[in-house]
């Protein structure tokens, strides 16, 4: 239970730390996919989950190349705990922007918690990658303390018995 809470609070963290850049084009209402973003928002102010779930996949319809709209859709099925489609939606960002360590950041702890380790362990070793080349300073931390714990995990969980109670 605290591994969860420990991996949902980093997923927080990281998620509140988009840059300028993507908050202002997110709050940019010139473009359509914005408005769906805008009103799947409000949507979920009102805790109506499901038409602000058919907004932003409108977004994603709207603006299939911009990957910001994916990964508020994997942010939405990562707190409905479906992280078999918050996974989904977080593949479609980094295929369009491979080149997203937030999307990968997103995807490493959604991995983690749907139980695929070897992914979750991968996702956040490019997250690392990425947002070290970009020079991102706090998200470079975060991701490389999401990669130690998940390492240590599957170090745990590779460590027979006996060596354990050693």
């Amino acid at each position: 239970m605290k591994r969860y809470a420990m991996l949902v609070l980093a997923a927080a963290l990281m998620a509140g730390c988009g840059s300028r850049e993507e908050k202002t084009t997110l709050q940019g209402v010139e473009e359509k996919g914005n408005q769906y973003i805008s009103q799947g928002m409000k949507y979920l102010g009102q805790s109506d989950i499901p038409r602000a779930i058919q907004s932003f996949d409108q977004a994603i319809k709207q603006e299939p190349n911009n990957p910001s709209h994916y990964i508020v859709l994997g942010q939405v099925y990562m707190r409905l705990k479906n992280y078999a489609r918050a996974v989904d939606s977080l593949l479609g960002a980094v295929r369009v922007d491979p080149m997203n360590g937030e999307a990968y950041y997103l995807l490493a702890v959604s991995q983690e918690l749907l139980g695929n380790k070897d992914k979750a362990v991968e996702a956040a070793q490019k997250s690392v990658e990425i947002f070290m080349s970009k020079k991102e300073e706090e998200k470079f931390k975060q991701s490389v303390t999401l990669l130690k714990s998940l390492m240590q995990q599957q170090s745990a969980a590779q460590t027979p018995p006996q060596a354990q109670e050693k």
